[in-house]
């Protein structure tokens, strides 16, 4: 049975979304062996131990909380040794993929040297070469077309994880239109996060295929 590591930062609305699946047969095969939190506050943990899902916290505030903002070099030696331990972590796992289901921290040089070859998978929540690397990418297509006054495609992905943020080779995109003042943005939110739920599903399968894991 293929194993997967799930990466969440918060709510865990795309974690759910992968164990409805695995739930009702779509990933039935597939074993959850740890999700993994930036946040100790993130509801997705709650969401892990309501199905018997082993959890880690793992907060980058925990290394840098006692460093100046403006220590930009102990900050980054801070980040470095967060993204080495992450990589401990998630290796004594095994998993076959690393899945960031609204994980909203960059993985960066050190953890993807650190990673024993294994796939990792993301979702962003705009459109190839869209809004790359910023976590309020839904708003800021939302208000392009406002102020375009246009109609605007749109919509969500998952992608492979490379060290270009954002930059990966597209798995699976799921592509919505934006019309200006036909909704508000929280309608225009949900309906990407409605896309969201599916895509993050479709695309754990085709990676986990693409890699002869399932």
């Amino acid at each position: 049975m293929p194993k997967i590591v799930v990466l969440i930062s918060g709510s865990g609305s795309n974690l759910q979304a992968l164990i409805d699946a695995k739930n009702t047969g779509r990933l039935e095969n597939v074993d959850i062996s740890v999700v993994i939190s930036s946040s100790k506050k993130a509801y997705g943990l709650t969401r892990a131990h309501n199905n018997n899902i082993p959890t880690v916290v793992h907060s980058l505030f925990q290394y840098n909380k006692d460093i100046d903002k403006k220590d930009t070099v102990n900050r980054e030696i801070a980040r470095r040794a967060f993204e080495k331990d992450l990589s401990i972590i998630i290796n004594k796992h095994s998993p076959d993929l690393i899945v960031c289901a609204g994980w909203l921290l960059i993985l960066g040089k050190t953890f993807l040297s650190n990673i024993d070859s294994i796939p990792i998978i993301n979702l962003h929540p705009a459109l190839p070469r869209a809004f790359d690397g910023t976590t309020h990418a839904i708003e800021l297509a939302w208000n392009q077309c406002q102020e375009q006054n246009k109609p605007l495609e749109a919509g969500c992905m998952v992608h492979y994880v490379i060290e270009e943020v954002d930059r990966g080779e597209p798995l699976v995109v799921k592509k919505l239109q934006i019309i200006p003042g036909n909704e508000t943005l929280e309608a225009y939110e949900a309906r990407v996060h409605q896309e969201e739920h599916a895509a993050i599903v479709e695309a754990t399968i085709k990676a986990l295929k693409e890699h002869n894991k399932l």
